[in-house]
This record gives structure tokens, sequence and C-alpha cells, in this order.
């Protein structure tokens, strides 16, 4: 079965320095598609892809330093492709859990790492829930500084993923 990301997704991304929290997000610009076996519990394919001038902080100057740090003017897109399904799972009712490896490409740059899903699923929607870690140092970066600040090295993202039955 194969479904396309509605506009109704979400990436919320956090990452804290002394006595700060720098927060952000993208509701808009992302394009997805999944391709999915429920009743075999396999999964076929993934790839997700968000437009990274679509990243917000709130903060006018906030978003022109992130812009500027990872070179999103050269590189706009940031990206997630499956290269492998490791765990397919039924949990309860039409939740599902998935561990999937693949390629997080950001800046230009990419890395592969797994990511755990839960899946809900009913007749036409599927939701995609995940949260996972990202670091600048395995991406060959330094963490940046605002003003006297350094941004630690771990920055926690998370995601809801609406998907929609792509019909024949």
């Amino acid at each position: 079965m194969k479904y396309t990301i509605t506009d109704k997704s979400r990436v919320d991304f956090t990452a804290q320095a002394p006595m700060h929290t720098f927060r952000g997000w993208a509701v808009e610009g992302m394009e997805g598609e999944i391709d999915i076996g429920f009743d075999s519990l396999e999964l076929h394919h993934i790839k997700v892809s968000v437009d990274a001038n679509c990243f917000d902080t709130g903060d006018a100057g906030k978003n022109k330093a992130m812009v500027d740090f990872f070179e999103l003017d050269s590189h706009p897109e940031a990206s997630f492709i499956m290269t492998e399904c490791r765990e397919f799972c039924r949990m309860e009712n039409d939740e599902y859990k998935m561990t999937v490896l693949g390629i997080l490409e950001l800046s230009g740059i990419r890395r592969q790492l797994p990511i755990v899903c839960m899946v809900t699923k009913n007749d036409e929607m599927m939701i995609i829930d995940l949260q996972f870690k990202w670091s600048f140092k395995a991406y060959g970066m330094k963490a940046p500084r605002l003003l006297f600040m350094t941004v630690r090295d771990i920055v926690d993202i998370k995601a809801h993923l609406e998907f929609i039955l792509v019909k024949d």
C-alpha cells in the first residue's frame, strides 16, 4: 500500500545551551512517501524530505543564524531515505512499531542512523510518530555559539507525520 504525506505533518527540534533552550519546527515544505504492507509486516520504502528553508524558530535573527550555520541556501533540502527495515511488529489494535535504518541528509552531509517509529493506522490514514537524537559531532560540525553560549552537541528531534492512502 502506498501512502503520501499530508500537510498536517510536523517536525520539531530542540537544542540546549547553558540557561537557554532553542526550539524550532517545520510545518510546511514537506514531501514524503511510504510503501508498506501491514498484513505481511513489510516496509518496502520510506522517503521524507523537507525544504530546510521552512525550518522556523519563531525569531528572524535565529532563523538567519540557522540558515547561515547550516548553509541552507546551498543545501535547501533535508531528507531521510530508508535503507533497511530492522523491525516491524504489531503492538495492539492498529498500532505498530518499526525500527528503520536510513540515511539522514542535512546541510549536504549524509549519515546513516536508526530511527524507532510508532505507527497508527486506520482505513485511509497512517500516522508515524518518532523521536531521535541528532549530533553536530556526528556530522563533522562544531556546535554553534550564540553570544557566550555554546549549544550542546545533541539536538532532540521529533516528528509527527501523517500519511494518506494513495488511490490507484
